[in-house]
């Protein structure tokens, strides 16, 4: 079996490695080995963390016996001399602005302040999966044991200002395509004189959890078109029991209608209503307002969001209020329809997910495309950036990246995190355009540098990176110099 080794590029060898943030931001350098440190005062507003990147084998591709590594995941603290050297940075928000110097290492800490992540606006929707946590670590889900071990996957998840949680509504939203299957979060009971009973205990603790690991505040609710129309409840002795039930059918509607209008009476209990979404991917125009029109009925002003392909005003008749297209389909028309929609209040994103191959955030992808993805909502005028797979692992990510579960994924497409809470260094070049992205946002509405933000934001065009030739560290670099710009403070010793 051949075994080719891997590494992200880009390796830094400068005798001095100068970095700069703004008051109250954590970012994240990869660094040679022989870089030495001097000790960082404990009172400076500076602090440093010391990491690997540790290496992680794949498959190269399905019709392949062929291994490789890459440089992946990030674990802190580690003494060993395995992996690839990582800093992570960090200003509290009164640091004194300035230049400082420890050793090889320069910061230069901006007169600026960023918001912690849960204030961030920018609208981040990574999909959470809780029942491969509880598979990995050997524990039934949402129990005791299944809330600690999770804890750290999902506090790693809100450091990048997550912003939806990923609830489901019914079995088998997607039917088993991950590793692991997705199971409801909502029982749904059929007594014998054919009322419905729902039990909401699973639901209302999870999303309690995620809220309380800083994840939220929306819930996407998945989804009243899961794949293949099947539904699935349970009698009153717990016997499961399923059938067929189309959008539309008689069977869709005595299933759906009754669990809408108690479920709208729960979540305005909670004080959730607000914030809930009835969420859906990749339908028919047709469908979703068959779907949308039946929520409406049932649940009036509940919020709809919908992953798709084609421009919103495809969908004519169904008001969508969050809105996610495929990187691909993002053209002229699809762009002039996004003004529209801020103003009634609407949020729109986009996606990636098996493709592109450029731009993406695969084992294969060059460490800045993940960068370039995580700003390209600032430049396009999008409110932020979807992907399907938090951590939809395979069956043992610590050691193999390889996900052969159902057809074929690109090798890193189902996760951008480990087990431990460890983040991917994808998932941290990603956080760092979602940074800049926001720093953008900031500076824009302090009308400052808004002729160089836009000639540069106009860069940014799928079209011109999709072939995958385009120097994504040029990118990187252009944008860091830019939002990280300001007259230089006196050098502090």
């Amino acid at each position: 079996m051949l075994v080719v080794l891997s590494v992200v590029s880009g390796f830094l060898q400068a005798d001095n490695l100068d970095v700069a943030l703004w008051r109250g931001e954590t970012m994240h350098i990869r660094i040679p080995d022989n870089l030495v440190l001097e000790n960082i005062p404990s009172d400076c507003g500076i602090k440093v963390r010391h990491g690997r990147i540790k290496p992680i084998r794949y498959l190269a591709d399905k019709y392949s016996l062929e291994y490789r590594f890459v440089a992946d995941k990030v674990v802190w603290d580690d003494e060993s001399a395995e992996g690839l050297k990582v800093l992570e940075i960090s200003a509290s928000e009164n640091t004194v602005p300035g230049t400082y110097k420890f050793g090889y290492l320069n910061v230069r800490v901006v007169d600026r302040v960023l918001p912690p992540p849960s204030q961030w606006k920018y609208i981040l929707d990574l999909w959470q999966h809780p029942w491969a946590i509880a598979r990995i670590h050997g524990v039934r889900p949402f129990t005791r044991k299944f809330w600690k071990v999770a804890r750290p996957v999902y506090e790693t998840l809100a450091t990048a200002g997550q912003k939806f949680i990923t609830t489901t509504l019914i079995d088998y939203a997607w039917n088993h395509q991950c590793y692991d299957a997705y199971y409801t979060m909502v029982r749904h009971i059929k007594c014998k004189d054919g009322s419905w009973k729902f039990d909401y205990e699973i639901f209302d603790k999870y999303v309690e959890f995620a809220k309380s690991c800083g994840v939220g505040p929306y819930i996407a609710c998945y989804t009243l078109c899961p794949w293949g129309n099947i539904l699935h409840w349970e009698d009153e002795e717990g016997k499961a029991h399923s059938a067929k039930g189309p959008v539309g059918s008689k069977e869709y509607e005595e299933y759906w209608g009754p669990f809408l209008r108690d479920f709208t009476r729960h979540l305005k209990e909670k004080g959730w209503y607000d914030d809930t979404y009835i969420a859906m991917d990749e339908r028919s125009p047709e469908e979703i307002k068959q779907i949308a029109d039946f929520v409406q009925k049932n649940s009036p002003g509940m919020k709809i969001s919908l992953a798709g392909n084609r421009p919103p005003s495809d969908f004519k008749g169904t008001e969508i209020d969050c809105y996610s297209q495929i990187i691909y389909d993002i053209d002229r028309r699809f762009l002039d329809e996004v003004a529209g929609r801020r103003k009634k209040g609407q949020l729109t994103t986009f996606y990636v997910c098996m493709g592109p191959k450029y731009p993406n955030t695969f084992f294969s992808s060059k460490e800045d495309e993940a960068y370039w993805i995580g700003y390209f909502p600032a430049a396009a005028g999008l409110d932020g950036f979807l992907r399907w797979a938090w951590n939809s692992w395979g069956r043992n990510p610590d050691v193999d990246g390889t996900f052969t579960a159902s057809g074929y994924f690109p090798q890193g497409d189902t996760h951008l995190c480990y087990p431990d809470g460890s983040p991917s260094w994808r998932f941290l070049k990603l956080r760092q355009g979602i940074v800049a992205a926001e720093k953008s946002r900031i500076l824009k509405e302090m009308g400052l540098y808004d002729e160089e933000l836009l000639n540069q934001d106009a860069k940014y065009v799928y079209d011109r990176v999709k072939s995958g030739k385009t120097s994504f560290k040029a990118f990187a670099d252009m944008t860091a110099t830019l939002v990280n710009r300001e007259e230089i403070k006196p050098t502090k010793k």
